[in-house]
């Protein structure tokens, strides 16, 4: 049974982080960033690292503006209407970011695993499951993947020893390069790149109303970032040792090709790279479901105007305990802590519940969109440059302005 206060802990924050960052980072980046040639890749995983820890300080800042809602504070300084618009444009890209990852997570299963199941068909089921743990809330899906996290992680950290044996160091060099204009601009397109794999840490000023401890929060989102960062590091280098740049980028998902050619001692499992796929579609399915919860809570919050569950019932706790402390006595005080408590659980139950039609439409979107990208890959392909060029820059600028133009003293 999950509790139903609707916070969560900064370790559950931490390995929420995780899973939306390492899913579609670890499956696409490597072979994108071997197009620099040899190990300048590496350069630009860590740059990215840099500039994502740069980002977080920002986003911390931020967040101590915030006493409750960010909304709020974009008001101080954007004004109401450009604060929802604000709010619309990052909904939108959320629910995006969600049909983009069920397409890839989709594909991913078709070629992998059910070769005879219809795109349209595995899409829908993948989509339907998203709906569900969103609209469950975020501290249910934190609890799953708290769970999740050490079973899925072990498995993967063995298959890599598996293959250390096969990387061949001479693949890495030369480290910066081939010392030319084109492969420095790679690099820094690939630094681009992996910045935008941190890009979740943006639903951190969303999550705001769901945090037990703020300061905890924000140190494990750091934590998220570091590990992230490592663990691409780590996976970059196995596959550049073992299969070159030049063959490298050729490879769509070269991870789940590595993984079908580690062979396990006793050889008692013919298909791993079946077994590991059901690691990355945990990952992207993390990704979807928290791109598909926050699109529709941020849509919501901008198109009606109206709080936060969370809010709802931290109000009502207020409340109550207002009343309670104006008795006499302490054991009327203790009487008042159960109503309070249902009342809490209450507060936020009914809320879920009436946002279960804003889910289910934001999940038929996202399922539109996906199933477009699949008809017409160019509509894809030019989706994602818009998301570099055009929605990287407005995530990252939005806060960047709003430290100036935004008051701390007038939400105090």
């Amino acid at each position: 049974m999950f509790s139903s206060n609707d916070k969560i802990s900064s370790r559950q924050i931490k390995r929420l982080l995780v899973f939306d960052m390492f899913g579609a980072g670890s499956l696409l980046l490597p072979s994108q960033l071997a197009m620099s040639g040899n190990g300048i890749g590496i350069w630009s995983i860590l740059a990215g690292m840099f500039f994502a820890g740069a980002y977080l300080w920002m986003l911390r800042i931020c967040a101590s503006r915030t006493p409750s809602d960010y909304l709020n504070y974009l008001k101080t300084g954007w004004g109401n209407i450009l604060s929802r618009l604000c709010y619309l444009c990052y909904a939108l890209i959320s629910i995006v970011a969600c049909a983009w990852a069920a397409k890839i997570l989709t594909q991913l299963v078709c070629d992998s695993l059910l070769d005879s199941v219809d795109f349209g068909t595995a899409l829908f089921v993948i989509m339907l499951l998203a709906y569900y743990g969103a609209s469950a809330g975020v501290e249910a899906r934190a609890r799953v993947y708290e769970i999740l996290f050490w079973v899925l992680v072990i498995p993967l950290v063995v298959m890599l020893l598996l293959c250390v044996r096969q990387v061949q160091v001479i693949q890495w060099f030369p480290l910066l390069g081939e010392q030319d204009a084109i492969s420095w601009s790679w690099f820094f397109i690939g630094t681009w790149r992996c910045f935008a794999t941190f890009l979740p840490l943006t639903f951190l000023l969303f999550l705001l109303p769901h945090v037990q401890d703020k300061r905890k929060s924000q140190r494990a989102a750091g934590w998220a970032v570091l590990l992230n960062g490592l663990a691409l590091v780590c996976v970059y280098l196995v596959l550049l040792g073992i299969f070159g740049s030049g063959a490298l980028a050729k490879e769509q998902y070269p991870v789940i090709t590595l993984m079908g050619m580690v062979k396990i001692p006793g050889e008692f499992l013919k298909r791993l790279d079946a077994v590991m796929v059901g690691g990355w579609f945990f990952t992207l399915y993390a990704l979807i479901g928290s791109a598909l919860f926050y699109g529709v809570v941020i849509a919501r919050r901008a198109l009606t105007g109206g709080e936060d569950g969370q809010q709802k019932a931290d109000a009502h706790e207020q409340n109550v305990a207002g009343t309670a402390s104006g008795r006499s006595g302490p054991q009327k005080t203790e009487r008042a802590a159960g109503p309070q408590d249902q009342g809490q659980s209450a507060g936020v139950r009914v809320y879920w519940q009436g946002s279960n039609i804003w889910f289910l439409l934001a999940a038929a979107a996202a399922y539109g969109i996906a199933y477009a990208f699949h008809l017409w890959p160019q509509i894809q392909i030019q989706a994602v440059e818009v998301f570099y060029l055009v929605c990287v820059p407005f995530a990252v600028l939005i806060p960047v302005i709003s430290l100036f133009i935004c008051g701390k003293g007038e939400l105090e």
